[in-house]
């Protein structure tokens, strides 16, 4: 069927993990309608903008395209936001206040700014240098106990699992061990994590439990987890040090946190740490093992690793849209948005725009420069974006030796999810 703007969908999730990432879409939005009207009988409108210099004008202007209003994620009707879901039930019981916001996410500057600041020292370039040796010694230790187990499956005729036998290993550990989660909870986290975006093991469901249901539990497991770790920071004091006893017993604004505000905060540092980088991590090998000039390139010269962790992030843009509101009316390349009006900002579109990358289709482990929008720009600008580089840095530099002696094997299975972009499944084999 011949793509029209009438018939394009980039607002569902069962699209993304049956075809992915709506590229040709967004190609065609970006054409013809760069800022554009969306529209669907099973979502609520917004204007969709897809061009890298209109999501870049419109991140730029906080004041005018807000966090705070009644949209921030691309959601069907009637499916509750992501990380807005459970909230509701979870805070009437603990007579929370119903209009503070989930967490900083769905706040604007200044407050944002002020509550940015109560994690940011944890993950600035300096402390990610200082767990470099570390990141490389846990990315070789699960490198090479997945390369054990893909010759084993291969052995038997079996394909194993990229992305949950290696992707999300080093960006559980990495934030587990940065907010002093015990590891034996680890296992747990990732199931609640990974609940967050719809992907539910039938493994992890109860008896007769529909997947809304566990996913629901799961949030609520997740909250009450967290809520454990408020109330024995409290307990203990201030002297551990660590994240969250610092969240805990520092002022911003001079007052302390709520248990409210802590809990969204924490809740919302465990999700985005799992959940990008694994995405990254996964889809970045993946085109390595379909590009084998640039894997073959990477491997002859390893020194190219950070260029190709850059080209991996544009390439595979883990998030895939933020929506804003507008306060004011407003131009945005010729087009009028009316105050009130939802907009969404499409990175990975802007990731593939000709008018700012050459070639964007190529994936180029070489390419400069590679201004990409993945971590978003402005005053949202990802938290954990020396964290994410720091990973894939390691995980690829273990992965390296090993790398032209893998292959995808088969179809992967595709999340279905729009905001967060990635592969569910990623089955793969040795090479004889």
């Amino acid at each position: 069927m011949t793509l029209t703007l009438d018939t394009i969908n980039i607002h569902h999730p069962r699209h993304y993990a049956e075809h992915g990432a709506p590229w040709a879409e967004w190609d065609l939005l970006r054409r013809d309608a760069p800022v554009f009207w969306y529209e669907r009988d099973d979502v609520e409108p917004f204007w969709a903008v897809t061009r890298y210099a209109d999501v870049m004008t419109v991140s730029d202007n906080p004041d005018i395209f807000i966090n705070s209003g009644p949209r921030l994620r691309l959601t069907l009707k009637g499916t509750p936001e992501l990380l807005r879901a459970g909230v509701d039930s979870f805070g009437q019981e603990r007579n929370w206040d119903p209009n503070e916001p989930p967490d900083m996410v769905f706040m604007d500057n200044p407050e944002h700014r002020h509550l940015r600041r109560q994690s940011s020292w944890a993950f600035t370039q300096g402390g990610m240098r200082k767990m470099a040796a570390h990141f490389a010694k846990l990315s070789e230790q699960f490198t090479n106990s997945f390369i054990t187990e893909l010759k084993a499956a291969t052995a038997r005729g079996e394909s194993c699992d990229f992305v949950s036998g290696l992707a999300c290993k080093l960006p559980l550990a990495a934030i587990g061990e940065i907010m002093g989660l015990a590891p034996h909870d680890w296992k747990q986290i990732l199931i609640w994590s990974n609940a967050l975006v719809g992907e539910i093991e039938e493994a992890d469901r109860r008896p007769g439990e529909s997947r809304g249901a566990a996913g629901y539990r799961s949030m609520y497991e997740m909250r009450t987890y967290i809520e454990g770790l408020i109330a024995e920071s409290r307990a203990v004091g201030a002297e551990r040090g660590g994240l969250i006893d610092r969240m805990v017993h520092t002022k911003a604004q001079g007052e302390y946190l709520t248990d409210q505000q802590l809990n969204g905060y924490l809740f919302l540092l465990i999700a985005a740490g799992n959940d990008t980088t694994r995405n990254a991590f996964a889809g970045g090998v993946a085109a390595l093992l379909q590009h084998p000039d640039q894997c073959e390139l990477l491997c002859r010269n390893p020194e190219l690793i950070l260029s190709a962790v850059e080209e991996i992030l544009r390439w595979t843009s883990p998030v895939g849209n933020f929506l804003r509101t507008a306060t004011q009316d407003f131009e945005l390349a010729g087009t009028k948005i009316s105050a009130g009006d939802t907009i969404g900002v499409f990175y990975p579109s802007a990731n593939r725009d000709e008018r700012v990358f050459e070639d964007p289709y190529r994936f180029d482990i070489t390419r400069t420069p590679n201004p990409h929008l993945t971590f978003g720009f402005g005053a949202h600008f990802c938290l954990g974006t020396n964290l994410a580089r720091a990973e894939l840095k390691a995980g690829l530099t273990a992965l390296l030796p090993h790398l032209q002696r893998i292959a995808l094997d088969g179809d992967p299975i595709g999340i279905a999810q729009t905001h967060v972009i990635g592969y569910s499944y990623l089955p793969m084999r040795a090479r004889s």
